[in-house]
């Protein structure tokens, strides 16, 4: 025997079987109380678990009769319940429903009191009889004297019950005609969430969520052939749901509402059915689509009343397309609304839809180009230029971070991230993002939301399992187009090369990589001749012997990576040559500071690894900057830890395969180890007078191709550059600031009336000379500073 209790809608069922409902009453309850907690019903638990603790007894009671073999009927006053014996409802092949509460207990005593085809009746608890009470309200259109209960109960269509539980009365319904229940279960989806359409009779609580998202296909299904019997059913039965007390109200003005496009927050719920699409902005207030997959439910949300309910859309988690869900709450407003207006908006009442669609596809066709269908390794490169929601700002995760708290790290972006302009290289990589972005994040966030579930089909029932770009075009030409692809991210996940973050990105500001630029690397960089041949060869050199036979180690896989070391004074070039060594071959830069490493040897050595690991994930160019504390001589006299710290980096250059640079520009001596495992190392001194004129002229052309109109006498400045900007003694930074200052000087003049707004001779020449006052009030300082820093000697740029 099992018995099954229906809770209010959209509240899950109860399963008891016949051994559970031997038990005890208090472990009766304590079972249906721990289904309760797993089900996670949102509201009235404890009046139910109350009720059903009443109820108990009583299927004690029937189970100790069933027991001794006896038989028993239950009258009651103001016309009872009069029940089928238990010999009967096993004859039935299933559950004796006298016992069940609220609906099946009714069904016997409703069908032997009435006479009618539509039964309408009144419950009301009887706290001293610990049972319900029903009285047959109305017993409409009559039928002929029948000679059992069973043919009864195939002449009854539906029966319908006002039940008044304090604190909430409701209504609910149960379709027994098994004609009825057919047609019903036609039109309604199977999978309708919060209804069980597998079982023989169909019950259901208002507001009948799943009849009122069908109405229409209802309407036309009674309306199909008026002279058959279900068809006359189903029309009645959809007449006493326009009259119920919980619709009424919906129904005078739905047709005008409907018309008008606007809704009320009472019955803003029926325009938001399971399966239909559902336009959200949550992601730079741009439109997407995602799938409803729940009716919305109210819940308290302090003094305010909200709607909640769940959408689901395609993600992708670095293997494979998953299915993700997303909680979305509606916040209450009074009168009627716009449901265009809404925080959400169902794609039958946006403005546009199929423009919408047409827009959905073509971004969903670059993000599986970024996604599902990116090869591993360098192809995950990305070029960038919009706005984006930064997650973290550090590549790793502190260990120390508070799973459960809502921020992240100092930068208190929290679980909404912090919206930054990005442009540049990015990174495409959902895995990394989990795995690194943060232990605290959800793991697929959706702009400003995060995800409620995740759920991983198996392949063979993924829409996107075999996927390839053929096989996309073949899919997007169908009509109608199918709805999982209109169901992807707008966003993707991944890294910020410039500005070191992990953050979402916008589909369509993402463009393809510009491939290998060999170009910027010959024409851009300030680097003696010699020194570029020899950094392009053995780049070239380093990604043959990857694939081919190279001179290995003695030991297997060690001493395959690349590592050039740069030294000199800050400005003088070593982070650009990084910089155009990783667009001359077309891979991404990773650049880590010492501070991401950490200066325990203990974690310096996982983070290294990790480090290190995501490098080699992304065939990146690996830049360390400043990394002198990795390289100093390590010597019995010196700190422990720092000694710790030149072996971690030992040990991990020894198996890294990729292409490593170490930057620093205050490095006294260097340990003998590191040393041998440098393939070429490159000392940076004062910018030569050409390539100072060189550099001024790479910010100047670069601020004629941005602003054209910003810049006046070209040849004159030029002329200046040539004869007097080696006296001024810059590197690459403080020519770069230099240019900045003097357009910001020639803006703001044009804003006073001053001046035209345009960059001349004279305001270069004011900037130079405040720029060399503030130097020379330093100079002697400076020299003292690098004179300690740097080692004498050793290759030089030239």
């Amino acid at each position: 025997m099992e018995i099954t209790f229906f809770f209010a809608h959209s509240r899950p069922f109860v399963h008891l079987s016949s051994q559970e409902l031997r038990q005890p009453v208090h472990t009766m309850a304590a079972i249906v109380a721990h289904s309760s907690q797993e089900q996670q019903v949102p509201a009235l638990q404890d009046k139910y678990i109350e009720l059903l603790e009443k109820r108990i007894s009583q299927l004690e009671a029937a189970i100790n009769r069933e027991q001794n073999t006896k038989q028993a009927a239950v009258d009651k006053k103001g016309g009872g319940e009069a029940a089928d014996s238990d010999d009967e409802a096993e004859e039935k092949g299933k559950p004796d429903k006298k016992d069940l509460p609220s609906k099946p207990e009714d069904k016997p005593t409703e069908q032997a009191k009435a006479s009618g085809r539509y039964v309408t009746a009144r419950r009301v608890w009887d706290a001293g009889a610990g049972s319900w009470n029903t009285e047959i309200i109305a017993d409409t259109t009559k039928l002929e004297t029948t000679t059992s209960k069973q043919d009864e109960h195939k002449d009854i269509a539906y029966i319908f019950r006002r039940v008044l539980d304090d604190p909430r009365p409701f209504s609910e319904i149960e379709v027994v005609s098994p004609e009825l229940v057919s047609v019903l279960k036609r039109v309604i989806d199977p999978k309708y969430p919060g209804i069980n359409l597998e079982s023989e009779d169909i019950y259901m609580e208002a507001p009948f969520p799943a009849l009122v998202h069908n109405w229409d296909a209802l309407k036309r299904e009674a309306s199909r052939d008026p002279e058959a019997q279900v068809c006359k059913d189903l029309a009645h039965l959809l007449n006493k749901i326009e009259q119920c007390e919980e619709l009424v109200g919906y129904f005078k003005t739905r047709d005008v509402n409907r018309s008008s496009r606007v809704v009320t927050f009472d019955t803003v719920w029926t325009i938001f059915a399971p399966k239909d699409l559902v336009v959200v902005k949550t992601f730079l207030g741009k439109p997407q689509l995602l799938q409803i997959s729940t009716s919305p439910l109210s819940r308290a949300a302090g003094r305010s009343e909200r709607l909640w309910f769940d959408a689901w859309c395609w993600d992708f988690d670095g293997t494979s397309m998953i299915k993700v869900t997303y909680e979305l709450r509606l916040s209450e407003f009074r009168g009627t609304k716009q449901i265009s207006e809404l925080e959400y908006c169902p794609l039958a009442y946006y403005e546009e839809p199929e423009e919408l669609k047409r827009q959905v596809l073509k971004r969903t066709k670059k993000y599986l180009a970024a996604t599902l269908f990116c090869k591993q390794g360098a192809d995950r490169l990305r070029q960038y230029n919009g706005e984006a929601y930064v997650m973290r700002s550090n590549v790793l995760a502190p260990s120390s971070l508070d799973e459960s708290s809502d921020e992240t790290d100092d930068g208190g972006n929290g679980r909404k991230g912090k919206l930054v302009t990005v442009k540049g290289e990015i990174i495409s990589d959902a895995q990394a993002f989990v795995q690194y972005a943060s232990p605290n994040y959800r793991i697929h966030p959706l702009g400003t939301i995060a995800d409620d579930s995740v759920y991983v089909p198996k392949d063979v029932d993924s829409f996107f399992y075999g996927m390839t770009p053929s096989v996309l075009e073949r899919k997007m030409a169908e009509s109608p187009t199918p709805t999982d692809l209109l169901i992807v991210p707008s966003r993707i996940l991944g890294w910020a090369t410039k500005e070191k973050a992990w953050a979402q990105f916008w589909v369509d500001y993402t463009s393809a990589p510009e491939g290998k630029r060999v170009d910027k690397f010959e024409n851009e960089l300030q680097l003696d001749e010699k020194y570029k041949q020899l950094i392009l060869a053995l780049v070239s050199s380093h990604e043959e012997g990857l694939h081919q036979g190279q001179i290995q180690d003695i030991t297997a896989d060690k001493g395959q990576g690349l590592v050039l070391l740069f030294h000199g004074p800050p400005g003088v070039g070593k982070t650009l040559t990084a910089e155009t060594i990783a667009e001359a071959t077309g891979k991404p830069l990773f650049v880590v500071s010492v501070a991401e490493v950490g200066l325990d040897a203990s974690q310096a050595e996982h983070n290294l690894n990790k480090l290190f690991n995501l490098a080699t994930r992304w065939e990146s160019v690996l830049l360390i900057d400043e990394a002198d504390v990795f390289l100093e001589t390590r010597d019995e006299h010196a700190d422990v830890g720092r000694n710790a710290l030149v072996s971690v980096m030992l040990r991990v250059l020894e198996y890294y395969k990729g292409i490593i640079i170490l930057t620093t520009n205050r490095i006294k001596t260097i340990d003998i180890a590191v040393i041998s495992r440098i393939h070429l190392a490159i000392r940076y001194d004062d910018l030569a007078p050409e390539q100072v004129h060189k550099i001024f002229g790479f910010f100047l052309d670069q601020l004629e191709k941005r602003q054209p109109t910003w810049i006046s006498q070209r040849d004159e400045i030029n002329y200046f550059i040539g004869k007097y900007a080696q006296y001024f003694n810059l590197n690459g930074r403080q020519i770069r600031n230099v240019v900045s200052s003097a357009v910001a000087t020639a803006r703001h003049k044009l804003q006073t009336g001053t001046g035209d707004g345009k960059l001349t001779v004279k305001e270069l020449e004011d900037v130079l000379e405040m720029t060399k006052a503030f130097q020379d009030d330093l100079k002697e300082h400076v020299r003292t500073i690098r004179g300690a820093n740097e080692v004498s000697g050793g290759k030089r740029r030239g």
